[in-house]
């Protein structure tokens, strides 16, 4: 596939330095691209109309983009009135950022943002211990593939918030979510009303679109949950480490693992373990039969029901990535 094409024929990473771009060459992926080294990218986002467009917030400095699949780049204009994004959503027409202290931004075909309100004030009790002078953070964003005007925000040590008209108003939805340190969420396109929130302290499930949760931590030592995503046969795949990153000195670093299952969260089965890195995102691969997932420590793996395979190691920390053209 050709760089001029509308498919998702590359995988883009976003690292603690710049963004990374790799090809398909039969059942490898390849590095052919990489930019904005100067800067420490937090989140990623593909339009969902022109995979072409892809959004990369940073640590620092806001939003970039580029509508050429990373072969220029520009600072978004206007940028994000909070220059520190934590987490970005594409929707047709329409960019959500999230934000450090926790906010949440919205700009609706290219125009100038405008504050969704209802995240700060729903998340001014929070506070994230690391940096406890910046708050809390708006750490996830994501649609729901049912009902699209359903948005979900997780913020971090702060719990979930939930909206129904598309980001205008925001309220909590934690009943049952004992931990509110929200990393990652996935509302399910395979399985009726599933949401499975990766947290601080475990994993949780909700079989009635957030209303109510139960934990579903897998069993043993690994308890910090930091990504979860969903290939197209309903598989769940669910990245987990061994304690907080603050623990991570060891010798074996994360000791992270990558765990599937194949009933909604109803039981894990272990794919891979030992990992130094921790999984600090997965996204499902082009065929959908199975997910890459990229590490803390620079690693990139395909994960497929039959085990794990590296595919490049020695990146920066890789701390999101997206399939996109």
């Amino acid at each position: 596939m050709s760089r001029s094409n509308g498919h998702k024929a590359a995988l883009h990473l976003a690292t603690q330095s710049g963004w990374h771009r790799f090809e398909r060459r039969g059942e490898e992926w390849i590095q052919t691209d990489r930019a904005l080294t100067y800067w420490s990218l937090t989140c990623l986002a593909v339009d969902p109309v022109d995979p072409h467009v892809v959004y990369a917030g940073s640590e620092h400095s806001g939003l970039f983009v580029t509508s050429d699949g990373g072969t220029t780049w520009r600072r978004a204009e206007p940028n994000v009135p909070c220059l520190m994004l934590s987490s970005l959503l594409a929707l047709p027409d329409t960019v959500l950022a999230g934000t450090t202290p926790a906010a949440l931004y919205c700009a609706r075909s290219g125009g100038k943002w405008e504050e969704l309100e209802d995240v700060r004030q729903g998340s001014t009790s929070a506070v994230f211990p690391p940096s406890p002078g910046l708050g809390s953070r708006t750490r996830y964003l994501a649609a729901d593939p049912v009902a699209p005007s359903r948005l979900y925000a997780g913020i971090e040590v702060g719990g979930l918030l939930m909206s129904d008209d598309g980001g205008r108003t925001w309220r909590p939805a934690n009943q049952g979510l004992t931990d509110p340190d929200v990393h990652q969420l996935l509302p399910s396109a395979q399985t009726p009303e599933l949401v499975l929130a990766a947290c601080g302290e475990g994993v949780f499930r909700s079989q009635d679109r957030a209303a109510h949760w139960d934990e579903i931590t897998p069993t043993g030592s690994r308890t910090y949950g930091t990504a979860v995503a969903e290939s197209s046969d309903g598989t769940v795949y669910l990245g987990i480490a061994r304690g907080r990153p603050n623990t991570w000195l060891r010798p074996e670093r994360a000791d992270a693992a990558i765990l599937c299952s194949r009933h909604a969260g109803a039981g894990w089965e272990l794919i891979v373990e030992g990992l130094r890195g921790a999984v600090m995102d997965i996204c499902v691969g082009p065929e959908g039969d199975g997910v890459l997932a990229g590490t803390s420590d620079g690693d990139l793996l395909a994960i497929g029901n039959s085990g794990s395979h590296l595919l490049a190691s020695g990146l920066p920390c890789i701390t999101a990535l997206a399939l996109g053209a």
